[in-house]
C-alpha cells in the first residue's frame, strides 16, 4: 500500500503531541469510555488512537491482542485510524479482508474484519480516533455511529483537560523554580548594594583624609617631594575607586529593577497597574534603549489597571520597544523614545514615537507586534497610524 502522508500541519500535530498528550501514559477517564464503546457496539475491540508522523499511539485500549497492547502502538502505515487523520471524518470498513485500502497483512495477524472510526480533536486539530474493530463481517448501524460520535466528544474533552492541564503544571512548575531562584537573587543584590553602601562611606572617610593630608603636605616643604606623589597617586586612585563603585551601584540597582519585572511576568497577574507594566518594560529594554537616547517614563493622569495577563502586556511593551531602538539604531539616532498615554474609560492608549522614526519604521514595528501576540487578543489591540505605534488595552480605573 502506498504511504499516506496524513498529518497536514505537522509541525501544530508534533507540538501537541510531544508537549501534551504522549505524557499521559494511562488515564482513567479514557479507559472507561473506550470499555463503554466496546459494549455499546458489541465489538470486541475499542481504541484511543493517536496517529503521529510514523507511528499511531493507542492512548487507551480494550480487547487488544497482546502483542498490541504491550507496545501500546503500531506503525502508522498499517493502521486504519491514519484514513480518520487524513480525511477529517467518519472512516468505516465492513469487510476488511476485500477492502483494498486496507493493508491485508494485518486483517491476517489480528483478524481484523469491520472497523468503525471517528475523529478525535485537539484545539480543532484532528489528532487520531476513536475507533471500534470487531472480528466478523459488520455494518454500523446509524444509532451505533451516533453512540460513537456521543463518546468521542467526551474523549475531545478529556484531551483538551489533558493539555490544559499539562500546560498548567508546566507553568506551576516554571513559576515554583523560578520564584525562589529569583528570590535568592533579589537577597544576593540587597547584600551587594548594603556593601556597597558600606564601601563608598568607606571611601569618603578616605577621601577626606587624603585631602587632609595633600592640604598639610603641599605647605610643608620640608616633606619629600616621593610623600607628595604618592599622595597624588592615592587621591587619583581613590576617584577610580569611587567611580568604580558608582558604576556597580547602578549595575545593580539595574538589576534589582530586572528581578522586580521578571517576578511580575512570573507572576502573571490578570490585572495589574499600567504605571508597573510600564517601569517593567523599562527596566527589560534599558540596555537597548539607552543605546539610542532613553525612553522616559510619561506622566500619568491617574494609574488605571490593565486587564491583560501581566506577563503579555510587559512581553509586548518591551518588545515594542526593543524594536524601535533597533530601527532608531539603524540610522544611529539618538533621538529617545516618547510615549504618550491616552486614557478613556474603557481602554487606554499607548502612543510610542521617535523623532527619527519614519512610517515603513512604525509599520514594521507594528506588523512584528501584531504576529507576536496574534489576532484572537480582545483586550489587546496594535496599529501603526503614520509615524507613531499605538498599543491599547482594556482597562478599568483605579479609583472605581
Amino acid at each position: 500500500m502506498d504511504r499516506i502522508d496524513v498529518l497536514g500541519d505537522k509541525s501544530e500535530r508534533l507540538e501537541l503531541f510531544s508537549k501534551e498528550l504522549l505524557a499521559e501514559t494511562n488515564d482513567t477517564e479514557l479507559q472507561e469510555i473506550v470499555k463503554k464503546a466496546a459494549a455499546e457496539l458489541n465489538s470486541p475491540i475499542a481504541l484511543v488512537s493517536l496517529v503521529l508522523d510514523q507511528v499511531q499511539f493507542f492512548k487507551a485500549h480494550i480487547g487488544l491482542p497482546p502483542v498490541l497492547a504491550s507496545s501500546r502502538g503500531t506503525h502508522r502505515d498499517v493502521s486504519f485510524c491514519q484514513f480518520v487523520v487524513r480525511d477529517g471524518e467518519t472512516f468505516e470498513v465492513t469487510d476488511a479482508a476485500n477492502d483494498p485500502r486496507i493493508p491485508q497483512h494485518v486483517v491476517k495477524e489480528y483478524n481484523i474484519q469491520a472497523y468503525l472510526g471517528i475523529p478525535i480533536k485537539v484545539n480543532e486539530t484532528v489528532m487520531g480516533s476513536l475507533c471500534v474493530l470487531d472480528t466478523k463481517k459488520r455494518s454500523f448501524s446509524k444509532e451505533e455511529r451516533s453512540s460513537l460520535e456521543k463518546l468521542a466528544k467526551l474523549v475531545n474533552i478529556r484531551l483538551k483537560a489533558i493539555t490544559k492541564n499539562r500546560r498548567q503544571t508546566q507553568l506551576d512548575l516554571t513559576e515554583a523554580t523560578l520564584k525562589p531562584a529569583l528570590s535568592e537573587l533579589s537577597n544576593a543584590l540587597n547584600t551587594i548594594q548594603g556593601f556597597i553602601s558600606k564601601s563608598m562611606l568607606a571611601e569618603t572617610s578616605i577621601k577626606t583624609f587624603l585631602n587632609h593630608a595633600n592640604h598639610l603636605f603641599s605647605d610643608h616643604s620640608q616633606y619629600s617631594e616621593a610623600i607628595r606623589l604618592s599622595l597624588e597617586a592615592a587621591i587619583k586612585a581613590n576617584q577610580l575607586n569611587e567611580e568604580l563603585f558608582l558604576e556597580i551601584e547602578f549595575a545593580a540597582n539595574d538589576s534589582a529593577d530586572c528581578v522586580n519585572a521578571l517576578e511580575q511576568i512570573v507572576l502573571n497577574i490578570d490585572s495589574t497597574p499600567l504605571s508597573e507594566i510600564i517601569v517593567a518594560a523599562q527596566d527589560l529594554s534599558r540596555n537597548a534603549t539607552k543605546l539610542t537616547g532613553g525612553f522616559a517614563l510619561p506622566d500619568f493622569k491617574s494609574d488605571p489597571m490593565i486587564y491583560t495577563k501581566g506577563n503579555l502586556v510587559i512581553a509586548v511593551i518591551t518588545n515594542c520597544l526593543l524594536l524601535i531602538s533597533s530601527e532608531l539604531g539603524k540610522k544611529d539616532s539618538t533621538c529617545g523614545i516618547n510615549l504618550e498615554c491616552n486614557e478613556h474609560t474603557e481602554f487606554v492608549k499607548l502612543v510610542f514615537s521617535a523623532n527619527d522614526l519614519g512610517k515603513s519604521e512604525s509599520k514594521r514595528v507594528a506588523d512584528n507586534l501584531q504576529e507576536l501576540i496574534g489576532s484572537e487578543r480582545p483586550a489587546l489591540q496594535v496599529d501603526s497610524n503614520s509615524e507613531t505605534i499605538s498599543l491599547q488595552f482594556k482597562t478599568r480605573n483605579t479609583n472605581t
